[in-house]
C-alpha cells in the first residue's frame, strides 16, 4: 500500500499535521510514518523570471528603455525559476512528488489564493500527475485537521482558485515590470546619495493606494474652513441644571453661519423665563459589534496599540500557528451555520482568567444565531479562538494583546444587546429653540465583555458636549415646566479639513475602493472591488513606506514630494495611465479575478484586459517622451531607506565611515550607533540619544532620565546599540537603597525602552 503526500506551506504547520496524524519520523525536510510523508514549502519556492530573458538583448540593449518594452509573455510562456535560498527544499518536494510509493498527494498549505498558488506552482513545474486533493481548514487544532482530512476537497473544486493565484501572479509582473522600467526609463534618476537609480516603482494596487493618500492630502492643502456658529445655554429648573444647543426649527442640521442674527438670538433670550416644551424618554439598543475580519481587527489593534498592519498580521498569524485563533487571512465577520454547533467548545476554551465570568454568562445565553453572527460567508469565516486553551503567559505581549481583543469580540456576540435610557428635551425661550440630548447606560449587556471606559470610546463620537451627551445625568423636567436661562452664549466653530489616512483607515479605503464605509454590516456587504485582498494590503502599506512615497507620521500617513510628484504627473499629464490611480477600476480587475476563481472569468480574457491596459500606458509614455523629454521626479527622503541608505551623510576616511554626522543647523555630532528603528543616526541631544531622522518622523530616543540611580553614558549607548546590551553597570539603587549590578537590555528597541538583565552568579 502506497503512502499519502501531506504537503504543507511552512515547517511550523507542518508540524500540526504530523502532531495530529501521529507522525514522528524525521527526514531532510520531511516527516515520515508508514502511512504519510509530510513536507513543506517554505512559503514559494518559486519566483517569475526576469524580463531580460524574454528579450533579444543585442538589438534592445541592457539598458532600462522604452523601446525594450512591452514585455507581455503569453500565459504559458512565463518561466519560473528556483529561489537560490529555497532549491534544497524544491529538491525534497520534486523527489517526494515523484516518488512512486506516493499514491495520492494532498495540498496542506493555507486555504487561500496565496497557498494554493505556492503549491501549484511547484506542482505544474515538476509535472506532477499523481491524484490530488486539498486540505481546506480554517484552523490547525488537531480535531479541524482530522475533520478536514475525512472531508478533502477534490482537485477541479479549487481549478478556479489556482487560475486567479496565477493571474494575481501574472498581471502583478506585466504592470510591475513594464511600468515601473518605463516610468524609470522616463521619469526617474541617478541617486548620487545612495549611489544607485532612482526607480519609479509602479504597481497594480500600490499605486492607486499611492494615489488615495496624495488626493487626501491635496483635499487637506485645498480645504478653506467655513465659520459657523452655535448657540449654548444653561438652563436652571425646579430639579437641577441642563445644557441645551439652540436649532432651527425644521432645519436641524443647517449651520448658523450669521453672527449677527446669534447676536440678536443671545439679546433676545438672555436671562428669560422658557418653558419646557417636550420631554421624551424612550429605550434604545446598541447591539454587539461583529466579530473580526482581518480589516477590523487591524484597525482596532491599530487604534489601541498603534500596532501597523504588517505587524497586526504578523502577530496574528504567530497566533494562528499557535493553534491560539482561527485563520486569520479572511475578509468575512460571520460563522458558517454548521459551527454554530461547535461554538461551546470554542467558548469552554477561553474560559480562563480573566474571561471567567464573561464565559459562564455567554453560556447562559445560549448559542448566538443571529445573522449579525451566523450568515453566508466567503472563503473562510471571522476570526475566533480555537477550541484549544491557550497559556496567555507564554504568548508575547503584542500576540496577548490582539488575542485579548478577538477573545472579547467572541463573548461579546454571545452576549444581549446594551440597552439605554435616551431623553431629549426641547426647552423654547422667545420662541427660540433648544435641544437636549443625553443618555444613560440602564443594562450593559455585552458592554460587560470590555471596561466601560474603552467600551464607549470605541463608539464614534463627534464635536458633542453636554448639550448631546451620550452619557450625561439629566435632571427630572415635565413638560410645560418653566425654566431660567441662566446662561447663554455664542461658540465660533469652522469646518475641519478631511483627516488624513490612519493605516486602519486606508485598509478600509483600500477595502471599499476608496469609498469611506464605516457601517460594518454594510462593509461586509460590498466587499469585492477594492484594492489588492485582505492579506496582500498590509505588505502594500508597508512597499509604499520602504519606496519613498510615503511616510508615516506618528500615526498618519502623508505622502512624500516623491509621491506627490508621481500622481501629479499621472492625473495630470498621462491620461491612460489614469488606469493606475483610479481606484474603481483596479477595483474592478480585483473583481474580475474573483470572477476567475469562481470559474465565471477565463484567465486568458482577464490576462488580455491587463495586457491591453499596459499597452495603452507605455504608447502614452512613448508619445510624452517624443514631446517633452525625460523629466525625471524628486528623490525619495532618506527615512524610508534602510539602515545603510539612511546614512546618507556619512563619508569614508581610510576605509572607515565617518564618526561625526553634520545636521542642517551645521552643528556636527557624534553618531553613537544605527537608529534600530529606521536605521538612521543615534546622536547625543540634550534630554537624551536619539535618532537624528527626528525631522522626519522618526520618534526612536533613550532619554537621559536615571535609571535606579544611573544616567547612561555615550559610550553604553554605543554597545546597546551595537550589541542590544550595555556592559555590566555597577551601583543601581533599589527602592530600599540596596546596591545591585545588572546590564541593560532592549525591551522594545524601537521605542528605546530597556529593561535589566542580570548575570547569574
Amino acid at each position: 500500500m502506497g503512502k499519502i503526500l501531506i504537503v504543507a506551506e511552512k515547517p511550523a504547520q507542518a508540524r500540526e499535521y504530523a502532531s495530529a496524524l501521529g507522525v514522528r519520523g524525521k527526514g531532510q525536510g520531511y516527516l515520515e510514518n508508514e502511512e504519510y510523508v509530510i513536507t513543506w514549502c517554505v512559503g514559494h519556492l518559486l519566483e517569475l523570471d526576469k524580463p531580460e530573458v524574454y528579450m533579444d538583448l543585442e538589438k534592445v540593449g541592457k539598458r532600462w528603455s522604452l523601446k525594450r518594452l512591452p514585455v507581455l509573455p503569453e500565459i504559458h510562456a512565463f518561466r519560473r525559476i528556483v529561489k537560490s535560498n529555497t532549491h534544497q527544499q524544491f529538491q525534497v518536494l520534486q523527489r517526494w512528488l515523484k516518488a512512486s510509493e506516493i499514491e495520492h498527494v494532498i495540498c496542506g498549505t493555507d486555504a487561500d489564493r496565496e497557498g494554493q498558488l505556492l503549491f501549484q506552482e511547484v506542482w505544474d513545474l515538476v509535472k506532477a500527475s499523481k491524484p490530488l486533493s486539498r486540505l481546506w481548514i480554517s484552523s490547525l487544532t488537531g480535531e479541524a485537521i482530522r475533520e478536514g482530512l475525512n472531508n478533502l476537497l477534490p482537485q477541479e473544486k479549487v481549478a478556479g482558485l489556482a487560475a486567479a493565484g496565477y493571474g494575481r501572479a501574472f498581471a502583478d509582473w506585466d504592470f510591475g515590470m513594464n511600468l515601473t522600467e518605463g516610468f524609470t526609463a522616463l521619469f526617474g534618476s541617478f541617486d548620487p546619495v545612495r549611489k544607485k537609480p532612482n526607480v519609479i516603482s509602479i504597481g497594480r494596487v500600490q499605486t492607486p493606494t499611492l494615489a488615495l493618500i496624495v488626493e487626501r492630502e491635496w483635499e487637506i492643502e485645498q480645504f478653506v474652513p467655513d465659520e459657523y456658529f452655535e448657540i449654548k445655554a444653561t438652563f436652571k429648573g425646579s430639579q437641577g441644571e441642563y445644557s441645551g444647543r439652540w436649532f432651527e426649527e425644521n432645519e436641524e442640521n443647517k449651520r448658523l453661519t450669521d453672527r449677527q442674527k446669534a447676536e440678536e438670538i443671545v439679546a433676545r433670550t438672555k436671562g428669560r423665563q422658557g418653558e419646557v416644551i417636550k420631554v421624551q424618554q424612550k429605550k434604545v439598543s446598541e447591539q454587539p459589534p461583529l466579530l473580526f475580519d482581518l480589516t477590523s481587527l487591524t484597525v482596532t489593534a491599530s487604534k489601541r496599540f498603534g500596532l501597523s498592519a504588517e505587524k497586526v498580521l504578523e502577530f496574528a498569524q504567530s497566533l494562528y500557528d499557535k493553534k491560539a485563533i482561527t485563520y486569520p487571512r479572511t475578509d468575512c465577520a460571520y460563522l458558517p451555520e454548521d459551527m454554530a454547533s461547535k461554538l461551546p467548545a470554542h467558548l469552554k476554551a477561553v474560559r480562563q482568567i480573566p474571561y471567567t465570568e464573561s464565559a459562564d454568562e455567554a453560556l447562559s445565553q445560549g448559542v448566538p444565531r443571529g445573522k449579525r453572527v451566523i450568515n453566508t460567508i466567503t472563503a473562510h469565516h471571522a476570526i475566533i479562538p480555537t477550541t484549544e486553551m491557550i497559556n496567555l503567559e507564554k504568548l508575547q505581549d503584542s500576540e496577548r494583546k490582539l488575542y485579548d481583543l478577538i477573545v472579547r469580540r467572541f463573548l461579546a456576540v454571545w452576549l444581549p444587546a446594551a440597552w439605554y435610557q435616551q431623553t431629549e428635551i426641547i426647552t423654547e425661550v422667545e420662541q427660540e429653540r433648544f435641544r437636549t440630548k443625553g443618555r444613560i447606560l440602564i443594562s450593559p449587556g455585552w458592554k460587560s465583555v470590555y471596561n466601560m471606559e474603552e467600551a464607549e470610546s470605541s463608539k464614534k463620537k463627534g464635536d458633542k458636549d453636554q448639550t448631546e451627551n451620550e452619557n450625561v445625568d439629566l435632571p427630572p423636567v415635565s413638560q410645560g415646566e418653566n425654566v431660567q436661562t441662566k446662561q447663554i452664549r455664542i461658540e465660533e466653530k469652522s469646518t475641519k479639513p478631511p483627516k488624513r489616512f490612519t493605516q486602519g483607515d486606508l485598509l478600509k479605503a483600500m477595502e471599499s475602493a476608496g469609498k469611506q464605509i464605516e457601517d460594518e454590516e454594510l462593509r461586509q456587504q460590498l466587499k469585492g472591488k477594492g484594492l489588492g485582498t485582505v492579506a496582500t494590503r498590509p505588505a502594500i502599506i508597508e512597499n509604499l513606506i520602504q519606496r519613498g512615497y510615503i511616510r508615516q507620521e506618528q500615526k498618519t500617513l502623508r505622502p512624500t514630494e516623491k509621491g506627490n510628484e508621481l500622481i501629479s504627473l499621472i492625473k495630470n499629464k498621462l491620461p491612460q495611465a489614469g488606469l493606475l490611480i483610479s481606484a474603481e477600476m483596479t477595483g474592478q480587475l480585483e473583481y474580475d479575478l474573483a470572477k476567475v476563481e469562481k470559474g465565471e472569468f477565463t484567465l486568458a480574457v482577464y490576462m488580455r484586459e491587463v495586457e491591453e491596459a499596459i499597452t495603452r500606458i507605455i504608447d502614452e509614455l512613448r508619445t510624452y517622451e517624443k514631446k517633452h523629454g525625460k523629466t525625471p521626479l524628486s528623490l525619495a527622503p532618506s527615512q524610508s531607506n534602510k539602515k545603510a541608505d539612511t546614512r546618507k551623510n556619512a563619508k569614508k576616511i581610510d576605509g572607515k565611515e565617518n564618526a561625526t554626522k553634520t545636521l542642517s543647523n551645521g552643528k556636527t555630532y557624534e553618531k553613537l550607533g544605527a537608529c534600530p528603528r529606521c536605521g538612521g543616526d543615534v546622536i547625543e541631544g540634550q534630554k537624551g540619544y536619539g535618532c537624528s531622522n527626528w525631522k522626519e518622523g522618526c520618534s526612536f530616543v533613550v532619554w537621559k532620565n536615571e535609571i535606579c540611580g544611573k544616567k547612561l553614558t555615550s559610550t553604553q549607548i554605543k554597545s546597546l546599540l551595537k550589541k542590544g546590551k550595555t556592559p555590566l553597570i555597577k551601583g543601581f539603587k533599589s527602592k530600599n537603597g540596596k546596591s545591585f549590578s545588572a546590564l541593560l537590555v532592549w525591551d522594545n528597541a524601537e521605542t528605546g525602552k530597556l529593561k535589566f538583565e542580570f548575570q547569574s552568579e
